[in-house]
């Protein structure tokens, strides 16, 4: 199942999350280490909470 997310607020599917990433050096190249629950949404210019949809396969 694929996943999107979005603002609690607006809808806007511009979002990020905090998150850590540390450099390996077997892969050369930023692994994602650790995801925070900070959520911002860059329409809404605030924090913001996250709705995780499903959507449809390709």
């Amino acid at each position: 199942m694929r996943l999107t997310f979005t603002c609690q607020s607006c809808g806007s599917k511009h979002v990020t999350r905090d998150a850590w990433a540390e450099w390996s050096e077997e892969r050369q190249k930023w692994v994602l280490n650790a995801v925070f629950d900070y959520a911002f949404c860059h329409s809404c210019a605030k924090p913001t909470q996250l709705v995780e949809d499903s959507i449809a396969e390709p």
